[in-house]
């Protein structure tokens, strides 16, 4: 099991989301719902407007608005 803790980078989480998608590491609902969260406060912080970042098939978005949203393919 992956350890989870606010200092990941977004890269890791990226990474750690797309493993999860993918079956390659199994989370618990609530670790899922972490990683998301983590995720999108990073995005938050550290992605411009309009930008965006994909690994594998996870998108992580920051919209003009400003709002940030995790996808998955």
């Amino acid at each position: 099991m992956a350890e989870i803790h606010p200092d990941l980078k977004i890269d890791e989480l990226l990474k750690m989301a797309a493993d999860n998608h993918h079956k390659r590491v199994e989370l618990s609902e609530v670790e899922r719902k972490e990683v998301i969260a983590l995720l999108k406060k990073r995005g938050a912080e550290e992605l411009e407007y309009g930008q965006e970042i994909e690994f594998d098939d996870v998108r992580l978005v920051r919209r003009v608005t400003g709002a940030v949203g995790v996808y998955f393919s």
